[in-house]
């Protein structure tokens, strides 16, 4: 029954588009499309490389399952979920998940590198009403000045660098699933920004800079001696005035969200976040609205966090910074940049290579908690209806099709009604209408489209661009 079902819908579509040629162009094609979208890359969520001293059968099981772990907490975006009771079990037995491994060299380095089957991981995720994050990552680029004391100068990391310290982002980066990167430095960065603006975390440099780059969400940050005796600068900037939040009540509602959707009942005390040391010895956070509020990629504003906006650095900052003098050898003052506003923080750590893989983890389970689905019961998943413009062809239509099925948030995709050049779908949703929308946005494929004055057409309503 099912190969004939197959071989229906393979003639019903091959008939559609035969007529969709004759019938010419649809009017939605006359929209202009909105380019409200974010750079991302798509990254390998369902393998993990695990450094090795050895290739012995007991160092194998070791790290398969250390990879597979690693390769939960990429899929899901939070390290809460290795606290689940299903993925305890799943640990217990990590062969049933692994469909191949090998062991790649670098120098003097040996890893043990495994693939885990992507269907039962995902199975798994949405059985237990966990996260679930896809392999579309939006893009960052890091700005980092570091103080290097005993040469008495400041440094921005460079791409090509080969310090601790951008190893150690770098590879927390991979290990989370972010794609980050650190700026060339070369005669066009030189130009366009000055260590001291990387130094005092200035926006509108940072944002400059970063253009050639033509990635949307920016870190800036310095790292420095945590010495109480020797006060940083204090830059020469005033943040704009607007509508203020913290970053750290984003990522302290990540394991209340997951709650929310029993995940408690499989751990009795509750789960807690392993970064959570990371919210406790933070500085406060500030987060400044520089545009619109509607624009995707950033929490809303919680009006329980309402407080002014402040500088980079502050007296306010000052009036504690003794206080933190035993929280860590070094500092990271931060600065985030994306969906139209500015976050900014510090952390403390006895390194700098602790700092910056604290910062990455904060920041992947702040991604994570804008664009990973956290399942819906199969009985009260929403059905969406999508028109797409642009698919006139067998080749376009299967294009769509396969790009829909590759959504973390879709569960199925079926095409109802085709007229001239747009295909119309049945989308069935594992999570909401927003966390499908901000997957859209993730990519240039499908672009919501607006009519000949700007406003947005009725109903949801996309143009495919292969």
């Amino acid at each position: 029954m099912l190969t004939m079902v197959k071989r229906n819908a393979s003639h019903y579509v091959s008939r559609v588009f035969k007529g969709a040629r004759i019938a010419g162009v649809c009017a939605l094609l006359t929209l202009n499309a909105v380019p409200s979208v974010f750079a991302a890359q798509r990254v390998i969520v369902n393998e993990a490389h695990i450094e090795v001293s050895d290739q012995s059968q007991r160092t194998q099981q070791a790290a398969l399952k250390e990879a597979l772990k690693q390769v939960f907490v990429k899929m899901s975006g939070s390290t809460a979920v290795l606290d689940n009771a299903g993925v305890k079990a799943a640990l217990r037995t990590p062969q049933a998940m692994l469909r191949s491994y090998r062991f790649d060299f670098d120098g003097n380095r040996t890893y043990y590198v495994a693939e885990f089957d992507n269907t039962k991981l995902t199975e798994l995720l949405q059985r237990e009403m966990l996260p679930l994050w896809g392999d579309r990552r939006p893009e960052t680029i890091v700005w980092i000045a570091q103080d290097v004391s005993d040469e008495d100068k400041r440094v921005i990391l460079e791409e090509s660098s080969q310090s601790e310290l951008t190893l150690t982002l770098k590879q927390t980066a991979k290990e989370r699933g972010i794609p980050l990167s650190l700026p060339l430095m070369d005669l066009t960065d030189n130009v366009n920004i000055t260590t001291y603006d990387v130094w005092g975390r200035f926006v509108e440099p940072l944002q400059t800079a970063s253009v050639r780059y033509g990635i949307d969400n920016i870190i800036g940050a310095r790292v420095y001696k945590n010495d109480p005796t020797v006060i940083p600068e204090l830059p020469e900037t005033v943040v704009a005035s607007g509508t203020v939040d913290s970053l750290e009540d984003v990522l302290d509602s990540e394991p209340a969200r997951m709650s929310d959707q029993n995940i408690e009942r499989d751990t009795p005390e509750g789960i807690t976040n392993s970064n959570s040391d990371i919210s406790a010895d933070s500085d406060v956070t500030k987060e400044t609205e520089i545009g619109d509020n509607s624009a995707l990629g950033m929490a809303e504003t919680n009006a329980n966090t309402q407080a002014q906006p402040l500088a980079p650095f502050t007296m306010d900052e000052f009036t504690h910074y003794a206080k933190r003098a035993d929280e860590g050898d070094f500092a990271l003052d931060w600065v985030f940049i994306g969906g139209g506003k500015v976050s900014y923080g510090s952390i403390y750590g006895d390194t700098p290579e602790l700092l910056a893989s604290e910062l990455v983890d904060a920041y992947s389970n702040y991604l994570s908690s804008l664009y990973a689905v956290v399942g819906i019961d199969a009985s009260e998943r929403e059905v969406l209806t999508v028109s797409i413009a642009n698919v006139g062809t067998i080749g376009s239509y299967a294009s769509v099709k396969a790009y829909l099925n590759s959504l973390s948030v879709i569960e199925s995709a079926t095409l109802i009604e085709q007229s001239g050049t747009v295909a119309t779908f049945a989308l069935t949703l594992v999570g909401t209408v927003d966390d499908l929308l901000n997957s859209v946005r993730l990519e240039t494929k499908l672009r919501p489209v607006t009519d000949a004055h700007g406003e947005s057409v009725e109903g949801h309503s996309f143009y495919w661009s292969n």
